[in-house]
């Protein structure tokens, strides 16, 4: 079992097999290579360059359980930069267990599932943005209360497509809603481990 291993702010760190990348640090960049990961924990942010002047911008994310930059396998090149939007462990992918195959498909597939959550996080109301981001950010066996790392508000803000005033606004409301509960003040723009009533997140 691969137990989780402390990661600070935008550092990355080895332990025991395990990467353990910190909060704003770089998993990959657009750039050759060779190695492929699966999350075991915290959340990871993919950026392409789908402009035309070539400006990485938000594509997706990547959660528990899914696998990142598999594409170098195959193209010896990862097509996107990959970063730690939370504090992040992974592991090696492949690994040395017959279920690797399966749990290629696993993430497969629950990333097909949650391409169109991620569209609908750009899009309604403000505040209907941000919980939906926060929801989908919890753990999938979370019911009721739990405890999860938010993302800085500027990651929240591109993500949502919103301002991180917006965002900043939306997130004193559902304070005062009881639906967050911060453990620690917020510092230097980022938002520390929230206890969060999921029951009290808007749904629209």
């Amino acid at each position: 079992m691969n137990a989780p291993c402390p990661a600070t702010a935008s550092s990355v760190e080895t332990s025991a097999g395990q990467l353990c990348v910190g909060r704003g640090a770089r998993v990959h960049e657009p750039s050759p290579g060779d190695v492929a990961w699966r999350v075991i924990s915290g959340v990871v942010r993919y950026d392409s360059a789908e402009a035309a002047d070539g400006e990485l911008t938000f594509s997706g994310l990547a959660l528990k359980g899914d696998i990142v930059g598999a594409e170098a396998l195959i193209f010896g090149r990862y097509t996107y930069r990959a970063t730690a939007l939370t504090p992040c462990v992974l592991v090696p992918w492949p690994g040395v267990t017959q279920a690797d195959s399966r749990s290629l498909l696993h993430s497969l597939a629950h990333a097909e599932q949650r391409a169109a959550r991620v569209v609908a996080l750009r899009s309604g109301q403000a505040l209907a943005r941000v919980s939906r981001l926060i929801r989908l950010l919890l753990p999938a066996s979370a019911r009721g209360r739990a405890t999860a790392d938010l993302p800085s508000l500027r990651d929240m803000a591109e993500i949502t497509a919103l301002t991180a005033e917006t965002v900043s606004r939306a997130i004193s409301d559902l304070r005062r809603r009881g639906a967050l509960h911060p453990e620690n003040e917020r510092r230097g723009g980022r938002n520390t481990a929230c206890r969060i009533a999921a029951d009290l997140l808007p749904t629209a």
